[in-house]
């Protein structure tokens, strides 16, 4: 009897898991295309997501005018490799899947400008970080963009944490405070280094957004 009752239990694990997962890129989907969070070129970039995954990055930080990844290097020297597989990744960009081309499809060219991937040091004060800019600057984020816009887009966030980042010598950590949405995948963060209420960066974990955006 006992038998019986961890097989359908372990049944019904393996039966509600797709769905768990079905609802979380769902979820997913819904923050990455609502439009009021996000400026008018966070559909272009999106594609490189899948090139900073591929050079090792885990987790990316969405800035307002950059896209990052979050390891953090100690010299620019070191970041080399890492940066130079970026730069071939960004010339071959992936193929945006179908919503997101077609969310892509109704946005107006960006500014003339190609996007580029260089070390770059981050207000984190930690490092050098991958980071894919362009001139004009990018902008990835709603003007003004705060947590009472995302939460009255995408309702009460499933978590909020936190996560301190030291920074090297006698700087002050920067602190930040995620609220976090989609199973995990994406993070609202605010800043101790920005005005209260203030979205600072978008925390994305590669593993999960990168191949639902692009293949």
């Amino acid at each position: 009897m006992m038998r019986l009752m961890f097989v359908g239990a372990l049944l019904a694990t393996l039966v509600d898991a797709p769905s768990f997962a079905q609802q979380n890129q769902a979820a997913l989907e819904r923050v990455l295309l609502e439009s009021a969070l996000w400026g008018p070129d966070f559909l272009v970039v999106l594609p490189h997501l899948q090139a900073l995954r591929e050079s090792g990055e885990t987790t990316a930080f969405v800035f307002v005018d950059r896209l990052a990844g979050a390891n953090a290097f100690e010299t620019r020297q070191a970041a080399q490799a890492p940066v130079t597989r970026v730069v071939a990744r960004i010339a071959r960009p992936a193929q945006l899947n179908q919503r997101f081309q077609a969310a892509r499809a109704q946005v107006p060219a960006p500014p003339v400008g190609a996007v580029r991937a260089a070390a770059e040091t981050l207000i984190d004060g930690d490092g050098f970080h991958i980071s894919i800019t362009r001139a004009p600057a990018l902008r990835l984020l709603a003007p003004g963009l705060t947590i009472q816009t995302v939460e009255a887009r995408l309702g009460p966030p499933e978590r909020i944490t936190h996560q301190t980042i030291q920074g090297r010598g006698e700087r002050r950590p920067v602190i930040l405070t995620l609220y976090v949405y989609a199973g995990g995948a994406v993070a609202f963060a605010e800043s101790n280094m920005a005005d209260p209420g203030v979205v600072e960066r978008v925390v994305l974990n590669l593993t999960t957004v990168a191949p639902l955006v692009a293949q």
